[in-house]
């Protein structure tokens, strides 16, 4: 009798997606894309630019939901929920820029509208460092992602 086992028997491989590390790339992009169109509205004052800045901003605060959840859940199953200094920076950092983001995009439907070109000026250099400060809270998520084994 032979303790090997046959290719039939032996144990198929366990693949899972990990969500997060799909989804996290999606806010990253659309928050740099929403700073570029506002970079190129104040070099080029065209309602078309500040449009799709508009647009890319709520795309990237509404892609922050499901990526804050499934950061969450795989916080939770993955890394058993471990209160580490890494998980606390990611996951303040992640809520603080889902609440901002949102925020923003309340303030500038709510202030301006959603279509309507917002002059040149302090409210939009507000908007413009918002979206700023987007970006440098994704580079600080992609950082500290960098350090994580995602196996």
């Amino acid at each position: 009798m032979s303790t090997a086992t046959s290719s039939s028997e032996s144990p198929k491989p366990k693949y899972r997606m990990h969500w997060h590390v799909l989804f996290t790339h999606f806010p990253l992009a659309l928050f740099v894309v929403t700073f570029g169109f506002q970079v190129l509205h104040l070099i080029y004052p065209s309602a078309n630019f500040e449009l799709a800045a508009n647009v890319t901003l709520i795309a990237g605060a509404f892609i922050m939901i499901p990526t804050a959840l499934s950061g969450w859940l795989t916080w939770k199953s993955h890394y058993k929920g471990a209160k580490v200094p890494l998980f606390k920076k990611k996951i303040g950092i992640a809520f603080a820029m889902l609440i901002f983001s949102i925020a923003l995009v309340l303030w500038r439907i709510l202030a301006y509208s959603f279509t309507k070109d917002m002059p040149v000026g302090p409210s939009h250099w507000f908007y413009f460092a918002g979206s700023l400060l987007l970006i440098l809270g994704a580079a600080a998520e992609g950082y500290y992602g960098g350090k994580l084994n995602h196996r």
